[in-house]
């Protein structure tokens, strides 16, 4: 991938509001250390989050808060010559729900294209549906407290101002209709 999709994806990022006054998205990464290919690739992408720090922070695989999960796995390499064939998927990790946000396998000649590569697909994977799945996440994880407790839940922040309210029985829920 060549760098102005980058570029045009990270731009897409930041007028979206996702980097505008919030935090960088964590994103935990997982991959096959000890597979020299994969152990190349995550090093260079884990040097493009950090080239874009005000967009992304690349966590330690324990924090388990909200954000994304990133799972990469490359084919060995013979030589140096033979190009990097990598698959990634990534999720949302909204507390206890998790939620599949992109997948892709892609060849690229080098580590440094294909970390590339995969940072433009991640980007792409935040950009299109990031606030839905927030918000399906946090609308999943209240209802489960509505329905589980006899007594109020907190009403999650990106609720909130539709519901009106920053406590919730599940009679006050069902009354106003619920959440849309």
């Amino acid at each position: 991938m060549k760098q102005p999709r980058i570029i045009k994806i990270v731009s897409a990022l930041i007028f979206s509001g996702l980097a505008v006054g919030q935090e960088p998205v964590k994103i935990s990464a997982i991959t096959n250390s000890a597979q020299l290919s994969s152990a190349e690739v995550m090093q260079a992408f884990s040097k493009n989050l950090r080239t874009h720090s005000k967009l992304f922070s690349l966590v330690d695989n324990s924090d388990c808060s909200k954000g994304l999960r990133f799972l990469e796995g490359c084919m060995p390499r013979n030589t140096a010559q033979k190009p990097s064939t990598c698959f990634y998927t990534s999720h949302y990790a909204g507390g206890t729900h998790k939620t599949f946000m992109g997948g892709g396998l892609y060849v690229s000649k080098t580590a440094a294209d294909m970390a590339d590569t995969l940072l433009g697909a991640v980007a792409q994977d935040i950009v299109e549906p990031w606030n839905e799945i927030a918000r399906a996440n946090a609308m999943e994880a209240f209802e489960s407290c509505l329905f589980l407790t006899q007594s109020a839940c907190a009403v999650p922040a990106v609720l909130a101002p539709e519901l009106k309210n920053k406590t919730m029985n599940l009679s006050q829920y069902l009354q106003r209709g619920g959440a849309k």
